[in-house]
């Protein structure tokens, strides 16, 4: 045999059982994520992070089982069974197509929306003073769609500009009951209110918790008819993902700094939000009524967040929902990071993610229960 012939051969041996020992250690990787986010044996912000990162391997083993189909047929079985075993144990979090529900009773319907508002755009000193029909577009939008009971997340009010008034235009609306993070704000030409719950149902009681200057829950029990509910509005400390800012860097140097900045945030992130979750359950836990959590908890649902409170309380998207439900506005935009949470004793209907409004960061997302025990079908 020809040297040339050897040496080749050599090479595709060479690299052939490379890309095997990493496609073994990739195995090993997606079964330790697994492991983290279905035992939550621990809680480090090193386990959030290999958790977040379970798609991405999914991906990276869907691309072995490709390349090894072409070449080694029969080594394909390893990263095909790693993916059999995710779709399994979490393929209902990340994919469902759900029909919605006709209502068999007499009970009225309670749809609770939510959507991360952005500020409104407020939050810039030039657009505060001046109307902009930019602003006024999600501003009629979070006005005029037609649910009870709405929670928002990053909401800003301004009595600068009478178009930008929100609460007092919300109560003209009919939603003549409310409770705020800040509500020291509420009626100010500088209104962070932050985490906002409006409803035409009278609330009986409501309360707040700060975790930040723009983060904290705000709950709220709301008399609808015969029964009470109570709603918590959460809004948990940003992810820091700002893939954007990497891309747009230009020199290595730059992409380097930025990268760090998204780990460290991303490091920092996991640890304030496993710490709110915790009072966040605390809420839960103590309310006499029904509860449905609902905002934006800045993780995904490959997290000690969702995992913690699915422990607790059936995921909406999960149980109603369609399609992947992504609800990030932004690049890497294929991350569903708004959630809703609901009591078991509420029957739910329906759970839509409205994604094809595009004001914000962030998708509004609405879903519709039924109190009591009431059936659907």
């Amino acid at each position: 045999m020809a040297v040339g012939a050897q040496v080749s051969r050599f090479i595709t041996f060479f690299f052939r059982s490379l890309f095997w020992s990493l496609n073994l250690l990739l195995a090993l990787y997606t079964l330790l994520s697994y492991w983290l986010l279905y035992a939550l044996p621990i809680q480090h912000w090193s386990a959030g992070m290999v958790m977040i990162s379970i798609p991405v391997v999914w991906i990276f083993n869907l691309v072995c089982v490709l390349i090894w189909l072409t070449i080694r047929p029969w080594r394909s079985w390893l990263s095909g069974l790693v993916l059999i075993v995710g779709i399994v144990l979490f393929g209902q979090r990340t994919f469902v197509w759900n029909s919605p529900g006709k209502l068999v009773s007499t009970n009225t319907p309670l749809k609770v929306f939510s959507y991360n508002v952005q500020s409104f755009g407020l939050d810039n000193a030039w657009e505060r003073n001046h109307s902009s029909p930019r602003v006024r577009r999600i501003m009629n939008y979070a006005l005029r769609y037609d649910a009870p009971v709405k929670c928002f997340q990053e909401f800003y009010t301004s009595t600068a500009v009478a178009d930008y008034d929100v609460v007092r235009r919300f109560r003209q609306k009919g939603y003549g009951y409310s409770a705020f993070l800040h509500p020291e704000v509420a009626e100010t030409a500088d209104g962070g209110v932050g985490v906002a719950i409006f409803s035409i149902y009278p609330i009986l009681h409501s309360g707040r918790e700060v975790f930040s200057r723009g983060n904290g829950l705000v709950w709220a029990n709301i008399k609808v008819g015969n029964d009470t509910i109570r709603i918590i509005n959460v809004h948990l400390q940003s992810m820091g993902i700002r893939v954007g800012k990497v891309l747009d860097q230009e020199k290595l140097t730059g992409v380097r700094h930025e990268t760090r900045g998204v780990l460290s945030a991303l490091r920092f992130g996991f640890i304030e939000r496993g710490q709110q979750v915790q009072r966040v359950e605390r809420h839960i836990r103590e309310s006499e009524f029904p509860v449905i959590v609902t905002g934006d908890h800045n993780d995904t649902p490959y997290s000690v967040v969702y995992e913690r409170l699915r422990r607790l309380l059936p995921n909406s998207f999960e149980d109603a929902g369609r399609g992947f439900g992504f609800t990030y506005n932004r690049l890497p935009g294929f991350i569903r990071i708004d959630h809703q949470f609901h009591d078991p004793k509420l029957s739910l209907l329906d759970f839509e993610t409205i994604n094809y409004i595009a004001y914000s960061d962030h998708y509004p997302i609405v879903g519709t229960y039924l109190l009591g025990r009431a059936a659907k079908k």
